[in-house]
């Protein structure tokens, strides 16, 4: 909500003269030590040594509402009429409280405004910069000839093949064709093949001595990017790029029960194979985009999750600091995810590498600034809460069960019994009685808890649908530009706009008249075909999540401080492809694994190496260790204990709403388990489950489209003492004492790496073994048991050829 205008001028000498005598000294005795920049504090959000702070107001809203004291919050708050009292030490005498009140009549006359420093400028050449390779728009490239012309199946295997025939490469052999179906099976949906699977798909794959069945592969790719579980591993992939979590992260850390609906958004859009820039626009925005339908809207309203999700401050005090560390947070997500481009570094100063000079920065902060940012949380427990979007009745499924009417009058109950007990603790501090401040916290907060759980369902107990997500303002909000960044330093106004090295000429503002905030706008000219970076990005990463390493290895940095591509034209290429194709993930894929590039084995030549020691001119697959959401899953099908369905909703909804290590504990979230894919698991920053966390799964503090892959002892040492891995191994030996006892070596390496054992593997198995034949069943067992969580703890089994 906007603040009311002031009415008198600060230049009125009566009402000046009354501000300097009567009410700057109340202002500096009583608030100045809790709401000012002195002391370094803004509690509640509010600061008063500055008009236009008092007029901004704090969490509660603007302190002042035009001329009318009773409407102001300040005066409510020094009457102690509301339920906060202000000053806390104790009440201010009545003729105080008279002058304030005259003052706020008389239109809360204030000289005290902040001066503009002088207008920043540039000394960035915005048109040399242009020049550099990524702002160059991509240019259809005519495949190279190359002189073992029998040897590429695409056009993408001719540029790679002309950059290793110049260096004097050449490629190794073609993958096995069991090597090829496990990769197939992980890289496309992150699961393991079944021995069924492996059986049948490597008979089809074989083909005859001129190589493998291409017809056979295309078929096993189109049904691999058919299955639902194609979504849940590439919604995996963005979900680390959209720096997706299920809590606020930093000072306060607060649990979002309702960003699992991004999350489930995001595996649908990848299922559906939406066009990627229309998957940009919804996020961007989605909630100002035509629609055909309530759920076409409710759906858009979900995509805007991708600005709600992120890492924010909720504890801050200072609300003018809050948003702008908001809006900073959204523009650098937006710009890192769609355009590899760290804006966000020109916040405070021209950017350092990359032809960016701060105005842009304040042309898009503009745009978000005059975006409201739905997140929820409770207001007693994060000084920056906001509500959330309703969408019930919007053909959005409900994230929890409905109620009894039993269980919605306990609800109410407690609702009315917590009000009680503020409403007590409030006579009570009328009445002189002093009531300790942390009991008086606390009972708001269960007042606001219950609240909220009740407001969560409708009269008849049925659950009303929520989302996070974005909706403009009003009207846009002014925005200067502030000098280091210094919210008490602003410079000259900035006008809307986007990134001059990015747009032509002369084109980077958004007209005067734009209606909203802009972000449409901003949307468009991101997913436009004549913005240079969009589909490279993209394309790119791509690349990565299919080899284990982009044409670009700085995934998220296509500036100057990034990598340039190790195969430029193919890189334009693909990105031309792309976009031509109506921006189809599925169609990209495709086209680079049906590619003899895609499908070469992994093997080992030092004639090669020496040359090109990380492979960087693609003489060979990558081997790669599989993340640990892999990982896991390939552990829980292993043993038969995953559950393939999709669970409702998010398993924090048993630990409640509030904040970690307050009144939601991390061993709580830590002890919650499942038998689903990973992707569903919990993710609240700083509290990720103890094997994701191992295996190098960001903390998502912010855009994460490249996965560390460190080697740790804990890795090991969890690998093989775990209970979760030792349960696996329990179950997967179970289940081998069900088949006949010749059979069991083979499901165990067909179950866990995907092959048969090579003879002396099965020798030394069977070796184990055959001691235990006249054994009892529970001795074969235990066994078994620890000869399948061996097979666990090999590097082949967390690793792809």
């Amino acid at each position: 909500m906007l603040c009311s205008p002031i009415v008198a001028s600060a230049n009125d000498r009566a009402g000046v003269q009354f501000f300097e005598t009567k009410i700057r000294p109340i202002l500096v005795k009583h608030c100045y030590e809790c709401h000012s920049t002195e002391s370094g504090k803004a509690r509640g959000g509010l600061r008063v040594d500055t008009r236009d702070a008092l007029q901004q107001g704090g969490d509660s809203g603007p302190a002042l509402r035009g001329r009318s004291a009773r409407d102001s919050l300040l005066y409510q708050f020094i009457t102690y009429e509301g339920d906060y009292q202000m000053p806390p030490k104790g009440k201010l005498p009545d003729d105080v409280i008279a002058d304030l009140r005259r003052w706020i009549e008389m239109g809360a006359p204030d000289p005290r405004v902040v001066e503009n420093v002088p207008d920043v400028r540039t000394e960035i050449d915005v048109a040399a910069g242009r020049r550099f390779w990524a702002y160059q728009p991509p240019k259809h490239v005519s495949p190279p000839a190359v002189t073992n012309v029998s040897w590429p199946r695409h056009d993408l295997d001719r540029f790679v093949l002309a950059k290793l025939e110049s260096r004097g490469l050449k490629p190794v052999a073609d993958a096995e064709a069991q090597v090829l179906v496990r990769r197939l099976f992980f890289v496309l949906t992150g699961l393991p093949p079944t021995p069924t699977a492996i059986k049948h798909w490597t008979a089809e794959i074989k083909g005859d001595s001129a190589g493998l069945n291409q017809a056979a592969i295309e078929k096993l790719v189109d049904s691999l990017l058919g299955t639902k579980y194609f979504g849940e591993r590439w919604g995996r992939h963005w979900l680390d790029v959209a720096r997706f979590a299920e809590s606020t992260g930093g000072d306060s850390n607060n649990v979002h029960q309702h960003a699992w609906r991004y999350r489930d958004y995001v595996i649908d859009s990848f299922n559906r194979d939406k066009s990627f820039d229309r998957f940009i626009m919804e996020q961007v925005a989605g909630d100002l985009l035509p629609i055909g339908s309530d759920a076409e809207w409710a759906e858009n309203i979900i995509a805007t999750g991708f600005l709600a999700v992120g890492q924010k401050l909720v504890g801050e005090e200072d609300s003018q600091k809050f948003y702008a560390d908001l809006v900073d947070e959204q523009i650098d997500a937006t710009t890192r995810a769609f355009l590899a481009t760290t804006v966000a570094c020109a916040r405070c100063h021209d950017h350092k590498f990359d032809p960016i000079p701060q105005s842009d920065y304040y042309a898009l902060a503009g745009i978000f600034r005059a975006t409201e940012t739905h997140y929820g949380l409770i207001k007693a427990q994060a000084r920056q809460a906001t509500t959330l979007i309703d969408i019930t009745g919007l053909g959005v499924e409900p994230g929890t069960p409905a109620l009894a009417a039993k269980q919605y009058a306990e609800l109410v109950k407690a609702r009315d019994d917590a009000r009680q007990r503020v409403d007590d603790a409030m006579r009570k501090i009328r009445g002189g009685e002093n009531v300790f401040r942390g009991t008086l916290r606390r009972i708001r907060s269960d007042r606001d808890e219950t609240e909220a759980a009740l407001q969560a369902y409708d009269a008849h107990g049925n659950p009303r649908v929520f989302a996070m997500g974005t909706q403009d303002r009003d009207f846009p909000l002014p925005t200067r530009l502030l000098l280091r960044g210094e919210i008490d330093k602003p410079a000259q106004l900035v006008p809307r706009g986007f990134v001059q090295v990015l747009s032509d000429s002369g084109r980077q503002m958004l007209p005067p008249r734009t209606n909203g905030s802009g972000r449409l706008e901003l949307a468009n000219w991101i997913a436009s075909e004549q913005n240079p970076l969009t589909a490279r990005v993209i394309v790119n990463r791509v690349w990565y999540w299919m080899f284990g390493q982009g044409l670009v290895r700085t995934a998220d940095d296509f500036g100057a401080a990034g990598e340039t591509p190790s195969h430029p034209e193919l890189l334009d290429h693909l990105a031309t492809t792309f976009m031509e194709h109506d921006w189809s993930i599925k169609s990209l894929i495709r086209e680079i694994a049906m590619s003899r590039t895609w499908q070469l084995s992994s093997t080992f030549d030092s004639a090669s190496f020496d040359i090109d020691p990380d492979n960087r001119l693609l003489w060979r697959m990558n081997k790669r260790r599989l993340e640990g959401e892999a990982i896991r899953d390939a552990m829980l099908l292993a043993a038969g204990n995953l559950n393939l369905e999709r669970p409702l909703g998010t398993y924090l909804r048993s630990v409640g709403e509030g904040t970690v290590g307050q009144n939601v504990f991390e061993p709580v979230i830590r002890a919650i388990d499942s038998d689903h894919r990973s992707v569903y698991l919990p993710r609240v920053r700083s509290v990720i489950p103890e094997m994701l966390e191992l295996f190098d799964a960001p903390d998502a503090g912010s855009v994460s489209g490249i996965r560390e892959s460190t080697s740790s002892p804990l890795q090991a040492l969890y690998m093989l003492n775990n209970e979760f891995v030792a349960s696996q191994a329990e179950s997967l030996a179970d289940r081998l004492l069900n088949q006949p006892a010749s059979e069991r070596v083979d499901s165990a390496y067909l179950l866990l790496l995907g092959r048969h054992p090579t003879p002396t593997e099965r020798q030394h198995a069977r070796a184990s073994m055959v001691s235990l034949d006249n054994s009892s069943r529970l001795e074969k067992r235990e066994r078994l048991l620890a000869y399948c969580q061996v097979l666990m703890c090999t590097t082949e089994f967390s690793q792809i050829d």
